[in-house]
């Protein structure tokens, strides 16, 4: 059995993967979970928009999630900070002392976390108004 040698010291190991692992942290970061090209959503991000206006979320947070009597969520940080399993918690168990109900229970909105996340995403990135996306065309 053969014994590699390494040139590189034991420090300039660790800075090297250090910097492998901060650099994959930030690409994951850029990835978006939504997909817009040439004026085309893709299936999953509609799928999210129409759980939103089938699970009753635009009574408390207004068209497009804009604002209403609850949370404003295209400005909101969970979506600014990429905070997806807060988003999650947040959907599923509801928000203790507000009106954001858990909605464990409904079976379609449970279904679509990823969509309504991916839907939400782009409309606090500004890549969506509020409007109704069936104007759109889909593509894949």
């Amino acid at each position: 059995m053969k014994k590699y040698q390494t040139h590189l010291k034991p420090k300039t190991i660790f800075f090297l993967l250090l910097t492998l692992t901060v650099t994959n942290s930030f690409a994951a970061d850029d990835e978006k979970p939504y997909q817009v090209i040439d004026g085309k959503i893709d299936e999953n991000t509609f799928e999210g928009w129409r759980t939103y206006n089938g699970g009753g979320c635009g009574q408390c947070h207004g068209r497009g999630g804009s604002g209403k009597s609850g949370k404003n969520l295209a400005e909101s940080l969970v979506f600014k900070n990429n905070d997806k399993e807060k988003f999650k918690n947040y959907i599923t168990n509801g928000v203790p002392n507000t009106l954001m109900k858990p909605h464990k229970n409904d079976g379609r909105v449970m279904a679509n976390l990823d969509n309504l996340y991916a839907y939400l995403k782009a409309r606090a990135d500004g890549v969506l108004g509020s409007g109704n996306l069936i104007k759109l065309p889909l593509g894949k």
